[in-house]
């Protein structure tokens, strides 16, 4: 096997190990916390969900300073420090007693995520692999739901024996000792000899779009309204969907079973949609996907009733995740 070959297999292992420790305890195990930190603490709904407002509203701001980051220094450096933050983030919101420190645990986890998953991975898996690009996404970007299916149960699992502040403490011990050793060891940018670009890749960037031009282009915008009604209505299913199905009257620990299957079928659906996006197209790929999310979180609307809830899982299960690999593809 090849020198790349080898390299660009071990870099798939290792964005995938991030996203699912990092993205699935960061950002998908977060609906397990809602009802035991909502008793514990006597917050308002209203007031907790706002954290995760908070992080989703960082994460956001912080995207344009982690791009320019990741122009200019390697793409190791740039996942460790959000790793690392994301970790402290964790420890901070374990031991916090005010709002005050629990919302600036909160922005440490926004900033990490946006700095530590999707954005550099997607630059790091666009610039390794060509004609694979879907097919390369889609199994890294799994890593975000397989994560979020396992650290869901895994976090619930700590909630009824230790309660939410030794599952934020726990959670964030392999940030620090699986994701930062093998980030640093193993994540490059680009292959060897792509930094300075030359002949078919000098005209690959020539055919794409400046800062400038992009901010005139229509698709600039679509992806752009696709992505923000995407990750608008995604952050509250995550958020309150196991608080919902509890209120319907469902156990704290079935309740993240179901979420923890979602998130399994998933990660079926990511790859599966990369493949399909490799030989159709990225955008009807996309397409169908949004609508089949859709359709699958208004069967919600049914969740007395298991088969419902059963058909919300598959539905909106194999659909909702797929966005995360079919517009970083489309972008590039």
């Amino acid at each position: 096997m090849k020198f790349s070959e080898h390299k660009s297999r071990l870099i798939i292992v290792s964005l995938f190990v991030t996203l699912f420790i990092v993205f699935g305890s960061g950002y998908d195990a977060a609906g397990v916390f809602f009802v035991p930190m909502v008793r514990d603490l006597g917050w308002s709904r209203t007031r907790l969900s706002s954290l995760q407002t908070v992080l989703a509203l960082t994460a956001g701001m912080t995207a344009p300073l982690v791009g320019w980051l990741l122009d200019r220094i390697e793409a190791r450096v740039v996942v460790s420090i959000g790793v690392a933050l994301c970790g402290a983030g964790f420890l901070l919101a374990s031991q916090a007693t005010s709002f005050a420190l629990m919302t600036g645990a909160f922005f440490m986890l926004g900033a990490g995520l946006s700095a530590a998953t999707l954005l550099p991975c997607s630059l790091v898996i666009a610039n390794w692999f060509g004609q694979r690009r879907g097919a390369a996404l889609g199994v890294t970007m799994a890593g975000t739901s397989l994560g979020g299916m396992a650290m869901t149960l895994v976090a619930s699992r700590i909630i009824a024996a230790s309660g939410w502040r030794a599952a934020f403490a726990a959670l964030a011990l392999p940030m620090f000792l699986v994701v930062l050793p093998l980030v640093a060891w193993t994540v490059t940018t680009r292959p060897p000899g792509k930094g300075d670009p030359g002949g078919s890749e000098r005209a690959m960037i020539a055919a794409g779009l400046d800062i400038g031009q992009a901010l005139r282009a229509r698709s600039f915008w679509m992806i752009a309204l696709a992505q923000f009604c995407y990750s608008f209505a995604g952050a509250g299913a995550t958020l309150h969907t196991i608080p919902y199905l509890i209120l319907m009257g469902y156990r704290p620990q079935r309740a993240a079973q179901v979420m923890s299957v979602t998130f399994g079928l998933a990660s079926l659906g990511k790859p599966i949609a990369g493949y399909a996006a490799d030989y159709l197209s990225g955008r009807i790929a996309l397409a169908v996907t949004l609508v089949l999310a859709a359709l699958g979180q208004s069967l919600l609307l049914g969740a007395p009733s298991a088969t419902m809830v059963g058909a919300y899982a598959l539905c909106y299960g194999l659909a909702s995740g797929a966005p995360l690999a079919l517009i970083p593809m489309l972008i590039a």
